[in-house]
């Protein structure tokens, strides 16, 4: 016989049932206490698809050269990730990577300055961008979504101002095109590797075991609490915008350096893929969570399937599609998470 509805609702319920979800899910567990598992997790699965589709793939030379593309992704996604965790946001990072570019050709091609001053003076372009932006945010309260959307089109404007629109080059140096893409080990690795290796080990070092990087992560959680506990977090927000805009610039040389010459056009949708890094690799929205090592994934992950469908012979007008997509789904995935992750505290 079939009990009615209103005497199912009466059954005592199950120890199992009454238990929260992350206790009845093992793999929530995981996600919640190590949240680059999926990330992870999804980058051994799309190199080993890859790697099934078009053997080709995971080849050492395709490997690098996907290291190679992703250089400058990940070196201004790690900057990133200290803003978003700390509760921020920069979306003018594209228009100021080619901004800082053609400053760099400009210094050197319209002015005649050397590269020894030219560069120092294009990283100090790169910080005070991001010192501009995050004054505008901390001290005048202006969201950083304004701010450095606003910053987007000024940067444009101004790439394309002090170029009259047209490419700046060429800037001629051994030294410098080495330094910038020179290979190493063999002639197998090629320098952006290296620069990208360096500051995200320091960029990680930094995160988790400095001071800095605890009031990053306390800014982003808990505002309130970090400014009780005496941590500056206007000050903490605007080193990071400081640190971020700086990473630019240096991509910016690195750029010029590679390409010998600068284009007003660079850095269209850059921001895109450097905020997708550090989002798919589970740094949180709402600030307060990330990892370096999570924007590392993540950043390969974007390059992988990027030469994964060139390799396999699909329209490059889809690769866009595809970065939008996953970070619509890696930020699914990063509210569920955190939805389940507060259930379970309460």
């Amino acid at each position: 016989m079939k009990l009615p509805d209103w005497a199912l609702r009466s059954q005592p319920v199950s120890k199992r049932e009454r238990a929260p979800l992350i206790e009845r899910v093992p793999l929530l567990r995981l996600f919640i206490n190590f949240p680059e598992a999926a990330t992870l997790l999804a980058t051994v699965a799309l190199f080993v698809s890859l790697w099934i589709s078009a053997p080709q793939f995971a080849t050492l030379n395709n490997l690098l050269s996907i290291g190679q593309q992703v250089s400058f992704i990940g070196i201004v996604a790690t900057g990133m990730t200290f803003l978003l965790i700390a509760g921020e946001l920069d979306l003018s990072v594209g228009s100021a990577y080619g901004f800082t570019s053609i400053f760099l050709a400009w210094l050197v091609i319209n002015h005649g300055w050397s590269l020894g001053l030219a560069i120092p003076a294009t990283l100090l372009l790169g910080a005070a961008i991001g010192l501009f932006n995050g004054t505008m945010t901390t001290r005048f309260r202006i969201p950083s979504f304004i701010v450095t959307l606003g910053m987007l089109g000024v940067l444009r404007g101004l790439a394309l101002a002090l170029s009259h629109g047209l490419p700046i080059g060429v800037v001629q140096s051994h030294a410098f095109s080495q330094a910038s893409t020179g290979i190493a080990f063999g002639g197998h690795v090629p320098a952006q590797v290296f620069w990208l290796a360096g500051v995200m080990i320091v960029g990680a070092f930094v995160l988790s075991r400095s001071r800095f990087g605890y009031h990053v992560y306390a800014t982003g959680g808990n505002r309130t609490a970090a400014t009780n506990a005496g941590i500056k977090a206007a000050r903490i927000k605007l080193y990071a915008f400081v640190l971020t805009g700086t990473l630019v610039g240096l991509v910016g040389v690195l750029a010029v350096g590679w390409l010998g010459s600068a284009n007003p056009l660079t850095g269209d949708g850059f921001e895109l893929q450097v905020i997708a890094a550090a989002v798919i690799g589970g740094t949180s929205l709402f600030g307060g969570a990330g990892s370096i090592f999570g924007t590392f994934l993540g950043a390969a992950i974007i390059g992988m399937l990027s030469n994964g469908l060139v390799l396999l012979g699909v329209d490059q007008y889809w690769q866009q599609f595809s970065t939008g997509a996953i970070i619509v789904g890696a930020a699914l995935l990063n509210v569920s998470i955190r939805r389940v992750a507060l259930q379970s505290d309460a």
